[in-house]
C-alpha cells in the first residue's frame, strides 16, 4: 500500500506538469508588471489590505513636514506665489479670450512673434493652474502644488513598487530616491515655469507607469498624452506602454495589426489631446509643431538655432564626464548650468544599471525591456540634441524626464528588496539633494 500510494503521488505530479504545459504552450510569455500570469486562481484572488496604509501616510507625512522645514529656511515660502511662474500668466490670459500674455515679463522666458509676448513652452500645466487662477487670481500658491505633486509622485512610485512584491520599507526608500533623491528635490521647492513642467511630468507618468500595472489602459494612455503636454520628448513613453498591453493582448492565432487594433479604444484621447496641441501651436505661430521655443531671443540669434548635432557631443561629455570638485577648504565646486553627473545627482540611475547587469548575466532581457531601455536612451539623446542642458539647476534636471521610464524597468524584476549599496546609493542621493536645493538658494539665489 504505501507504494501504491507513492506511484499515485508521482503520477499526479507528472499530470500536473504536463497540464501546466499544455495550457502554456504556443502562448508567449507576457512581461507583468506585480503579477504572475502562471498563479492559478487561487493565488490571483487580490489580498485583503488594511483600508490605510500606515507606511505611505508616513512617508507622505514625513515629506510635508521635510517641506515646512524648507520653506521656513527659504523665509516661509510654502503658501507663496513664485514669480518666474508664466503658466499661471498665461491661465489668466486665457480667461481673458487671449493667446498672448498681453505684455513682456523680462524676468521669463517668453516667445516673442509678430510682436506679441507667448509662453515659450507646452501648455499643459497652464490647463492644471488654471481652475487655481479663480481662486487665488495672479498668485497661485504655485510652491505648495509643487511640493504636492512631488509628494503624490512619490506616492505613485511607492504604489508601483509594492504592487510589484517590494517590502513597504523598501517601496519606501525606493520612492524617496525617486524625488526627494532626485533633482525633483530641488525643482519641487519653486513653482517656476520649468520646475512645475518637469514635476508635473514626472507625476503623469508614474501615474501612467501604475494605471498599466493596474490594467487602466485608456487612462494610462490619457496621462502620457498629458505628460507631453508638459515635456514633448515624453511621446517616447507611449512605445513600451504599447508593447506592454500589445504583449497582454497577443494570440497564437492573430497578426500584428489585428492585436494592435485591441487597443483602440485607449488611442481615442491621445489622438483628440495631440489635437488640441496642434491647434494651440497654429493658432499662435501657424505651425502645428511649434510651441514656442524657436522663438525665443536666445535661440534666434544662435548660429545652429535651438537642436543642432553639434551640441549632443557636448552635452553627453557634460553629463556623463563632468564631476563635483573639492576647492578650497573643501567646498564643492559644481557648474549650474548645462549639468554634471546625471547619475550621481540621481542616483536612481544607478539602481537601473545595477538591474540591466543583473539582467543580462541571468538573460532575463526581452523585448518589454529593450524597448524601455531604447525609449530612454533615445530621450536622452534628444535631450543632448538641445542648445543648453538645463540652466540654473543643481545636477542635470533634464534627466528627471527618464526617471518612471527607469522606475518601470526596475517594477519588471519583481524585487522584494534593495540590496545593501543600493540603499547607500538611496540615502546619498537624499542628501546630495536635499544639499543641493538648499544651496541652490543660500549659495547661488
Amino acid at each position: 500500500m504505501p507504494k501504491a500510494r507513492s506511484a499515485c503521488r508521482g503520477a499526479k505530479k507528472r499530470q500536473g506538469r504536463s497540464s501546466g504545459r499544455s495550457k502554456t504552450s504556443g502562448v508567449a510569455s507576457v512581461p507583468h508588471l506585480g503579477y504572475d500570469t502562471n498563479m492559478d486562481q487561487r493565488t490571483l484572488q487580490p489580498k485583503k489590505r488594511p483600508c490605510v496604509d500606515a507606511t505611505l501616510l508616513c512617508m507622505l507625512a514625513l515629506m510635508a513636514f521635510g517641506y515646512l522645514l524648507l520653506h521656513d529656511l527659504l523665509g516661509g515660502t510654502l503658501l507663496s506665489h513664485s514669480a518666474w511662474d508664466s503658466y499661471t500668466l498665461q491661465a489668466m490670459a486665457w480667461r481673458r479670450g487671449s493667446l498672448s500674455l498681453g505684455q513682456n515679463y523680462p524676468w521669463l522666458e517668453l516667445a516673442v512673434y509678430q510682436g506679441e509676448y507667448y509662453v515659450s513652452f507646452p501648455p499643459f500645466p497652464s490647463v492644471v493652474l488654471l481652475p487655481f487662477t479663480f481662486l487665488f487670481g495672479e498668485n497661485t500658491p504655485n510652491n505648495l502644488i509643487i511640493a504636492i505633486v512631488t509628494m503624490a509622485t512619490a506616492a505613485l512610485a511607492y504604489r508601483c513598487l509594492r504592487r510589484a512584491g517590494m517590502r513597504e520599507t523598501c517601496a519606501v526608500l525606493g520612492a524617496l530616491l525617486l524625488t526627494w533623491g532626485s533633482n525633483l528635490m530641488w525643482m519641487s521647492t519653486n513653482g517656476g515655469v520649468w520646475f512645475m513642467a518637469q514635476a508635473l511630468n514626472m507625476f503623469l507618468l508614474t501615474w501612467a507607469l501604475h494605471c498599466a500595472m493596474c490594467k487602466r489602459r485608456v487612462l494610462a494612455y490619457a496621462l502620457v498624452a498629458f505628460a507631453v503636454g508638459c515635456r514633448p520628448f515624453s511621446a517616447l513613453a507611449f512605445f513600451p506602454l504599447f508593447l506592454f498591453f500589445y504583449l497582454q493582448d497577443r494570440r497564437p492565432d492573430e497578426g500584428f495589426c489585428k492585436t494592435a487594433l485591441r487597443q483602440w479604444k485607449a488611442f481615442l484621447i491621445p489622438l483628440g489631446v495631440a489635437a488640441a496641441y496642434m491647434w494651440y501651436n497654429y493658432a499662435r505661430f501657424g505651425s502645428v509643431l511649434e510651441f514656442g521655443h524657436n522663438y525665443l531671443p536666445e535661440f534666434t540669434e544662435a548660429e545652429n538655432g535651438q537642436f543642432h548635432l553639434s551640441y549632443i557631443f557636448a552635452n553627453l561629455k557634460n553629463i556623463f564626464l563632468r564631476p563635483i570638485a573639492f576647492g578650497e577648504g573643501l567646498s564643492l565646486e559644481y557648474p549650474v548650468f548645462d549639468g554634471f553627473l546625471f547619475y550621481v545627482a540621481n542616483p536612481f540611475f544607478l539602481l537601473l544599471f545595477g538591474q540591466i547587469v543583473s539582467d543580462a548575466r541571468h538573460r532575463q532581457m526581452d523585448a518589454m525591456r529593450y524597448v524601455l531601455l531604447a525609449a530612454m536612451l533615445l530621450n536622452l539623446l534628444l535631450l543632448c540634441w538641445h542648445k543648453t542642458f538645463g540652466g540654473w539647476q543643481f545636477g542635470a534636471r533634464y534627466t528627471c524626464d527618464l526617471l518612471p521610464l527607469a522606475l518601470a524597468y526596475l517594477c519588471l524584476a519583481k524585487r522584494q528588496s534593495l540590496c545593501r549599496w543600493e540603499c547607500f546609493a538611496a540615502w546619498f542621493g537624499i542628501l546630495l539633494n536635499v544639499y543641493g536645493a538648499l544651496a541652490m538658494n543660500f549659495l547661488h539665489g
